[in-house]
């Protein structure tokens, strides 16, 4: 059985808080879960790289969460088609890129997908421990 909880929001750094809301929100109301801590973070991650680099002119990003039996999948959708989702060489000395390296050490799979019309949708999954590959196809 598949769950989903979804929302849209504006573009504004105030709204990541919600975003993290709306997942943990969700996955209490799905019996929670043992990798909470991490969706969490890369739900915060995502939603403020939506704010900062994938919502031109104040338009709204999507957030949504996807319970499949034997994983989760996390959609950030922005309306940012032409940036590009990298994570930059380490450096010690650098004040910003580290998210997305935090992301990907995170999840158990990232990816990026072009929407049609206009932006796109980064996406992480979460495998449950009891999950094997065959089981589990984490694109969206």
């Amino acid at each position: 059985m598949r769950h989903i909880a979804q929302q849209t929001f504006a573009a504004d750094p105030q709204t990541v808080y919600a975003a993290r809301d709306l997942a943990m929100q969700a996955l209490d109301g799905w019996g929670g879960c043992r990798r909470c801590d991490d969706i969490r973070l890369c739900v915060s991650e995502l939603a403020g790289n939506a704010v900062q680099h994938g919502s031109p002119d104040g338009r709204t990003y999507l957030v949504r969460l996807i319970r499949h039996p034997y994983c989760l999948n996390v959609e950030v959708h922005d309306s940012a088609s032409q940036s590009r989702v990298r994570i930059p060489p380490a450096s010690p000395s650098a004040e910003a890129g580290r998210g997305m390296r935090i992301v990907q050490e995170l999840c158990d799979d990232w990816g990026v997908q072009t929407l049609t019309g206009q932006g796109k949708a980064v996406w992480v999954c979460f495998r449950r421990p009891e999950a094997h590959t065959s089981r589990c196809s984490c694109t969206p």
